[in-house]
């Protein structure tokens, strides 16, 4: 039997995605008191970020762990993905009921039409050759305190990635007990229960764990980053109407990313609902431990975000189909502004 706690989560998305409207009154882009974030130079931005280096990878929270595997599929310049609560490619079909179904209690979940899906989209050029994806790595973190998410929602996942990608390839944290959230070594609130912003205090750092995987040879995290290195970005250029793509985003630029002959990644981090700056301010941009490690490795963070609408009042990224049917493709309105993006940072007109 699942929780009480599930259905009443349950029932604030399905309240959410149909009819509360009043969550878009929520005020747009309300950093919290002591926000570390500034506006970013843009001339100077130019001239400082580094060229990037290929490939790069994607790591999202529930509703952005689903949109972290849609652009890992989408497009071929991502090759490396981290998911917190996320299930398998595809699984809503385009359908708001299956969405909140069968893609978080895992009932009836099967995976077999969602590999044909993917199968016939990469024949038809719609995303990225799944042969790609013999190389990648994939990090995945699920726990059975989760009571929004439920466990078979990541075997789910976790048995689509084993049909395309090498299983020494693929690390499931799975022993981690946490409320639905961020897990982080300190930050956040309680681990067992959900708070205002999903960022999680549970002794785990997810933010690292992911991020060795996705990459050799870390350094060691940098136990305070630079909060001047956070910074507002125009994104605005990059998106089309009816993306619900917030103009604003946030960037992390470690000070060895501003020199002129550095070389530098980059890694793109989804929220969750109810997670982006209209709801939470900075609060999981700055606490989410990326910035750490990104400090000591050469690694720039773009952390784009999700406006609300009366369709999208939760400010989720699209899983579902709220901006058209190829929303799940390198065509979508999120995945192509996405695939904008990381084409312009390495050509330095990000900014």
């Amino acid at each position: 039997m699942r929780s009480k706690n599930f259905w009443m989560i349950n029932k604030i998305y399905c309240r959410g995605i149909l009819a509360a409207v009043l969550a878009v009154l929520i005020s747009a882009c309300s950093g919290s008191d002591d926000s570390p974030i500034n506006e970013y130079d843009a001339e100077k931005a130019v001239e400082s970020v580094p060229p990037l280096v290929y490939p790069v990878t994607v790591s999202g929270l529930s509703a952005g762990g689903y949109m972290a595997i849609q652009t890992h599929l989408a497009l071929d310049r991502v090759t490396g993905v981290g998911v917190v609560a996320g299930g398998p490619y595809h699984c809503a079909a385009g359908s708001v009921g299956n969405a909140l179904g069968r893609c978080m209690t895992g009932k009836d979940l099967d995976i077999t039409p969602l590999i044909l899906f993917a199968k016939e989209a990469a024949a038809s050029g719609s995303i990225a050759p799944l042969e790609d994806l013999r190389d990648a790595r994939v990090w995945l973190f699920h726990s059975n305190r989760d009571a929004v998410v439920q466990p078979e929602v990541l075997m789910a996942l976790t048995d689509f990635y084993k049909e395309f990608v090498p299983a020494d390839q693929i690390s499931v944290i799975d022993n981690v007990a946490a409320a639905h959230g961020w897990p982080t070594l300190e930050a956040g609130g309680d681990c067992l229960e959900i708070s205002s912003d999903f960022v999680n205090s549970c002794g785990f750092d997810a933010a690292g764990s992911l991020l060795n995987h996705l990459y050799a040879n870390l350094n060691p995290r940098d136990t305070a980053f630079i909060k001047g290195n956070l910074v507002n970005i125009d994104l605005s250029g990059y998106f089309e109407s009816g993306s619900s793509v917030a103009d604003m985003g946030y960037l992390y630029v470690p000070d060895s990313c501003r020199e002129s002959d550095s070389v530098c990644r980059l890694h793109i981090t989804y929220h969750g609902c109810r997670q982006g700056a209209e709801f939470v301010g900075d609060r999981f941009v700055a606490n989410a431990g990326l910035n750490e490690w990104a400090t000591q490795n050469q690694l720039v963070v773009v952390y784009p975000q999700i406006q609300s609408s009366m369709m999208n009042p939760l400010g989720c990224w699209d899983w579902w189909g709220y901006t058209g049917s190829q929303y799940d493709q390198k065509s979508g309105k999120q995945i192509s502004g996405i695939a904008a993006v990381i084409a312009a940072f390495a050509r330095h007109r990000l900014f």
